[in-house]
């Protein structure tokens, strides 16, 4: 077993970014239920700049700028990721794709943005502590961030079905963290992810320096319960917005 930011050999999100591209643009229920959890989450954006971590195609970027916010940057670690947003995303948007590594965002200035988002994207990066002290450096004082976090996407973990046909998932080895890349030869995780449990999130995100505000399980939007009817009973993501101090 791997430790945890030690990930062994395997494809990188650049190798299939046309791929995943390609996932959103057909309709995804996870991805269309996150974006409307963000935005129930982030206060009103009208007029407030915004960074968005880990963008990847830049789906989360176009939501909040069609928010109304003034300006977004969009950093994502993987060029061919900020290649297809800077493709999907028309030139009048008020958006700034950038290729930047979360752990440090050194493109970001200090105290620069009014909110900031990372959507289904903290479980790829090595170094949680690394980026939340990023992103607090780089929002302005009392600035919010938003996350959202796959539940139950725990190494291995399967949908079951009971002796009274009730959907179920089968979760075990949750109380490690570490890395782990699903055997699935054609599924969004066998680029792997950093499992962590709900309390190192959470203790993270206060450890460096962030209150949180609001807290959120989902339901399903109609497209996540018709392709995952699991999710009409458990939630498929936690997501909160916390805050930094004033």
């Amino acid at each position: 077993m791997n430790e945890i930011g030690v990930p062994p050999p395997g494809p990188a999100w650049s190798e299939i970014a046309g791929w995943y591209d390609e996932l959103l643009v057909r309709d995804s229920g996870p991805h269309e239920t996150a974006l409307a959890c963000l935005l129930r989450l982030t206060p009103d954006v009208t007029g407030l700049s915004i960074l968005d971590v880990a963008c990847g195609q830049g789906l989360a970027s176009r939501a909040l700028a069609g928010a109304g916010a003034a300006c977004v940057a969009g950093i994502d670690a993987s060029p061919a990721m900020i290649d297809l947003a800077r493709h999907r995303t028309g030139p009048a948007a008020p958006i700034t794709y950038r290729v930047d590594d979360a752990q440090t965002l050194h493109s970001c200035p200090d105290s620069h943005f009014d909110g900031a988002a990372c959507q289904l994207a903290l479980m790829d990066i090595p170094d949680l502590g690394a980026t939340l002290a990023a992103v607090c450096r780089a929002l302005k004082p009392g600035g919010w961030f938003v996350i959202g976090h796959p539940c139950f996407l725990a190494p291995d973990a399967t949908t079951v079905t009971d002796d009274q046909g009730r959907l179920g998932r089968h979760v075990h080895e949750y109380l490690q963290d570490r890395f782990w890349r699903s055997p699935s030869p054609a599924g969004v995780r066998r680029v792997g992810n950093y499992h962590r449990t709900l309390a190192t999130y959470l203790n993270t995100l206060v450890r460096a320096g962030l209150t949180l505000e609001r807290a959120e399980e989902p339901h399903p939007e109609p497209l996540l319960a018709r392709q995952q009817p699991v999710c009409t009973s458990l939630p498929i993501f936690f997501a909160a917005r916390a805050r930094t101090r004033s």
